[in-house]
């Protein structure tokens, strides 16, 4: 009976997170502007908490991504299950002219709003001396 209690549980777990997923949340919409001095990524997705946003720069590449977390404890047990559902992924090569160090987010209002900021010019622009081979 209790291989059938661990089944049904978990079964039911996962329903309720795939209902939460699907109709409780709203999905993951991403918009990019320019600036006078950086680019703007914003994230927006109703309900979901902001710490299920996650942001990441993995070499030249931005990873942009939300995770559904539901979590399940056993009533006779003290253990705690979890499951993670990712919602949204979007991985973008950081272009050449971005400040790559200075990449940084701010979660406000249910929104994540990723600041990509340029290079300085005299960083962007250099002069490529011409050797002589012979």
């Amino acid at each position: 009976m209790k291989a059938i209690e661990n089944v049904f549980k978990g079964t039911g777990g996962q329903i309720d997170l795939l209902n939460t997923l699907y109709g409780g949340s709203s999905q993951t919409t991403m918009n990019v502007e320019r600036e006078d001095e950086r680019l703007l990524i914003t994230l927006s997705a109703p309900g979901v908490k902001a710490n299920s946003f996650n942001v990441l720069v993995e070499g030249n590449k931005l990873v942009l991504y939300t995770l559904l977390v539901g979590t399940a404890q056993h009533q006779k047990e003290s253990t705690i299950q979890r499951l993670a559902v990712p919602m949204f992924l979007r991985v973008l090569d950081i272009p050449s002219f971005i400040d790559a160090d200075h990449i940084d987010a701010v979660h406000e209002q249910g929104r994540v709003i990723v600041s990509l900021p340029f290079k300085d010019e005299e960083h962007m622009h250099r002069r490529i001396d011409i050797k002589n081979l012979f």
